[in-house]
Order: structure tokens, then sequence, then C-alpha cells
């Protein structure tokens, strides 16, 4: 036969039970779950109890202290307090982050503490994104890694501890003199950024009518390539910079056709009028 009782105290302490189950016979090897309600001391502090599987026999009733002959007892430690901590973690200083409304800085090791009631209800709100350095800002992403709901809602049942996770990401400025290059913009940390520009663009202005092109020359910076479309990592803020040179070669071209048409209609208006100048002959 046995039984399970639960006593304050630590083991060997069987000053104050506090509980004790029924009387059982062990018919076949496998565990057995109870569920007890206890009252906790009117006073704050550590509470430790000790939960026993007693073995009955006709000598009376005994516990294994020994771990390999069985689980004899369990003992445990609880805090008992009107409140309970909240621990705001984040990954770096200087994170405001609101706590029902008011808002609170992380300390030097990105943590916030909080002394709150227990069993209150209380709302947690971070901010979706923030500047840390120019070209590096960090996007909210989830409480503990699992929960992306913002604000979030959580009830004080006892010390809790909640970490703040963020994305970081990177700024990438891809600048140029002539339009229609493309890759700027804010990217993931680790992500690839592709940026391109085209080959050739026409002149703006008088020029390009006359089909003067701006023709790529290359990127400068933090890629250096001659390749209209390239790429890189993303572990920092990056800047890229493209190059253009002047191509006049179609404009010659155009120049040699619009001479031409302009001398052809110069020797045909010179034709004409020497035609009209003729005198008329007499007889």
């Amino acid at each position: 036969e046995f039984y399970s009782a639960i006593y304050e105290g630590a083991k060997g302490d069987f000053g104050n039970p506090l509980w004790q189950g029924e009387t059982e016979r062990a018919m076949e090897v496998g565990g057995r779950s109870y569920e007890v309600t206890l009252k906790s001391p009117s006073q704050q502090g550590q509470w430790v109890i000790t939960a026993y599987v007693f073995v009955r026999n006709t000598t009376g009733s005994y516990y294994f202290s020994d771990p390999e002959r069985g689980p004899g007892f369990a003992e445990m430690s609880m805090k008992v307090a009107d409140n309970a901590r909240l621990t705001l973690r984040a990954p770096h200083s200087g994170f405001p982050i609101a706590v029902d409304g008011t808002s609170y800085s992380t300390d030097s090791t990105g943590t916030i503490t909080r002394e709150l009631k227990v069993l209150s209800t209380h709302t947690l709100a971070a901010p979706t994104n923030i500047t840390l350095l120019e070209g590096w800002r960090v996007i909210f992403a989830s409480w503990n890694g699992t929960d992306a709901a913002n604000p979030k809602t959580i009830t004080m049942t006892k010390d809790l501890l909640v970490t703040i996770e963020f994305q970081d990401e990177f700024y990438l400025n891809v600048t140029s003199d002539v339009a229609r290059v493309r890759g700027t913009g804010w990217y993931s940390s680790g992500s690839i950024a592709t940026f391109s520009a085209p080959t050739l663009v026409p002149s703006q202005g008088w020029e390009g009518i006359f089909g003067v092109q701006r023709k790529f020359a290359g990127w400068t910076g933090d890629v250096k390539s001659s390749s209209p479309t390239e790429s890189i990592v993303m572990d920092e803020p990056h800047g890229v910079v493209a190059n253009w040179t002047t191509d006049c070669g179609s404009s010659y071209l155009i120049l040699i056709a619009v001479a031409a048409v302009a001398a052809v209609g110069i020797a045909l208006y010179l034709s004409k009028r020497g035609a009209r100048e003729v005198p008329a002959e007499t007889t």
C-alpha cells in the first residue's frame, strides 16, 4: 500500500502537514498524478514544501530517500508575494517600451523591470521601428520569439520575463545624376540587395534632341564594377555611385543627315531662283 502527502518545509520536516491522499494499492508499475489546491502563507517570502510518496507495511510508513529506488519525495520552493516582477529585455539600451500606456526606456543592459500586482492584467507595446544610426534601424518582430501581436496583453501570475525581438535593417543608397537607377531602400540584415542602371539613357535638354546619350561607365563606392546589374550583402549600411560618360556617336549621324538635307534644300532653292532670273530672248 502507498499514499501521498505534502508537508510544509524541507525534506524530513513533518511538523506542518498540508495535504494527504487516500491509501492505494500498487497493482502495476506506472505513474500517478494528483491535482491539489494549497493555501499559501499570509506572509510574503519563499515558501518551501515537500511532496512524499509513503509506502506502508506491517512495521509502519516510510519513503524512499534513494533516487535509484524510486521518486520518494520532491522538494520545491516558490515565492509568495503580492507583487510579481515583470522584466522586459530588448537588444539595445534606450529602447522605449510602453506598459499600460506609460513609456519606459531600457537601461544600459537593455532591461526594464517593474513590480506589478499578482493576477493583474497589463498591456505592453513596442515601437514598430527605431532608428539606431543613419542607415540602420530595427523593426519589431515578436515577443519571446513567438507572439507578433503588438500591443500585447499579459496577466501576472508569477515573475515574468518578456524578450522583445527586433529585426535589423540596413539602407542601401544608390546615387546617380542620371535617372532610372534601381535598388535604393531598406533591406533585412544579411539579405542580398540587387541594384541596377540602364546602359544608355538619352541626355536631357537639347542634347537629347540631337541624339546625345549618357552611357553607363561603372559603379564606385562599396561596390566597384562595370556591370550594369550588381548585388551586395546588407551586413551594414552601404552606398554605391553610378558613373556615366557622354556618348555622341549617334548625334554625329543626325547632324550629318541634317546638314545633307539642308544642303539639298539650299541647292534646290538656288536652282529655282536662278531659273526665275534668266532674261527672255528678243527678236
